[in-house]
């Protein structure tokens, strides 16, 4: 009875870097289907292989960890890992790219100014 409660812990890390995996594998999949716009059938393919490789890999990681067992705990966690990193990471990533951006054409705007 004591072995389930010593891994909790490791389990617990497992499950929420898998979620943070499927997170960023759906984050940049939002970003490719971003550029297909006109191409709406390959764009839900791509979501949906999307997901399928989130389940597979969540699967894996359960199977592996946590021997196949579904706990309330685990899928909670993944979930809100998977939530919680696109949050952020989508936050983190537009401020990022904005300040890139910002600068980068700040540069070209003066360089074409001082030209002129």
């Amino acid at each position: 009875m004591l072995y389930p409660s010593i891994n909790q812990p490791i389990i617990f890390l497992a499950i929420l870097t898998s979620g943070i995996l499927c997170g960023l594998l759906l984050f940049s999949t939002e970003l490719f289907a971003s550029k297909l716009k006109k191409q709406t059938f390959l764009a839900q393919l791509l979501y949906f292989f999307a997901i399928l490789l989130s389940f597979l890999l969540f699967s894996a990681v359960n199977l592996q960890i946590n021997y196949g067992q579904f706990r309330f705990y685990t899928i909670l966690t993944f979930v809100c890992s998977s939530c919680l990193f696109r949050y952020f990471f989508k936050f983190l990533w537009t401020k990022w790219w904005r300040k890139w951006y910002n600068r980068n054409h700040g540069r070209k705007a003066k360089a074409e100014k001082e030209k002129t």
